[in-house]
């Protein structure tokens, strides 16, 4: 997740704010989604190949990659100078929960982490008890998890590398905001009503993982316009923190709806907080002038 946000950090540094950025997060996620097709691969060819413990040693050294890449491969100044010009309006502010709440008082940052996490909040919950309700729902086996998990990648990889690209041609991240939700309302109505067979995955997934794509890069593009520069690193932190705690908390929440409710009182509050989120994108639009269009010179 650290990961994640560095690279989200990076990028915001090196690209406009709008089209651009969208884009580049875009990409970012296609890497995430290939990394779905490909670590069930990795691992069951590192275990039968160096035992128990060898995917955590391919781990390793797969972390090491991005490291050398962005040392050999970026030039530091790229992304270091543009932040540095701010120092003659006082030292780039620090993580901590004074800075945390003054950003989340920004006009639009709490406007935008709410329609963003209206939809994606149930589905990390939904994923969290996924594989446990289809084991119990399907006898589904372990191929069949990682097939699942696969399909994801293959979903997700589809959705940020080529529909998010497509679709910010054509429409603005507001307008895409209720694209995505609108995508997870369908999936979520369909996780509730035609989930009675493993391979509904196959009709279902497109759907939820395009409004994740969709949602999670859209929002995130207009949080770090919505800041100053030198800000991006806390409001992707912040968001990232929120999202890491959710699903911390998943198993324990959704595994308590699961046992007592069923599976469906997951997917009710996925399609009732992503309604609500696109009735907050239509009635309290972001003000277009406080996304700042170009970088700090």
């Amino acid at each position: 997740m650290h990961g994640q946000q560095a690279h989200q950090t990076l990028l915001s540094a090196l690209t406009t704010p709008g089209k651009e950025r969208t884009s580049a997060f875009g990409r970012m996620g296609l890497t995430f989604g290939i990394g779905f097709i490909f670590v069930p691969i990795f691992s069951i060819a590192a275990t039968k190949i160096g035992g128990d413990l060898a995917p955590l040693l391919v781990s390793a050294a797969l972390c090491a990659l991005p490291s050398i890449v962005l040392e050999t491969c970026i030039e530091r100044k790229s992304y270091e100078h543009e932040i540095s010009q701010d120092d003659s309006n006082g030292p780039p502010p620090q993580i901590n929960i004074t800075n945390v709440v003054r950003i989340l008082q920004k006009p639009g940052v709490l406007n935008v982490m709410a329609k963003k996490n209206g939809g994606v909040v149930p589905f990390l919950m939904i994923i969290a008890v996924l594989n446990l309700y289809i084991i119990e729902k399907f006898n589904a086996t372990n191929t069949e998890n990682q097939i699942m998990q696969m399909m994801m990648g293959v979903f997700i990889m589809f959705s940020n590398g080529f529909g998010v690209i497509w679709l910010r041609k054509k429409f603005d991240e507001q307008t895409l905001l209720i694209i995505g939700s609108l995508s997870f309302v369908v999936g979520y109505t369909l996780f509730t009503f035609v989930f009675f067979n493993f391979w509904m995955l196959l009709v279902i997934m497109p759907f939820v993982s395009l409004g994740m794509s969709v949602v999670a890069t859209c929002s995130d593009s207009l949080l770090t316009a919505l800041v100053d520069e030198s800000e991006q690193g806390i409001v992707l932190g912040t968001a990232t923190s929120l999202n890491s705690l959710v699903r911390t908390f998943s198993p324990l929440f959704a595994g308590s709806l699961l046992q007592n409710y069923g599976f469906q009182s997951l997917t009710i509050l996925g399609v009732v907080g992503s309604l609500l989120a696109i009735g907050l994108m239509i009635m309290s639009p972001v003000d277009e002038n406080l996304i700042k269009k170009h970088k700090t010179e």
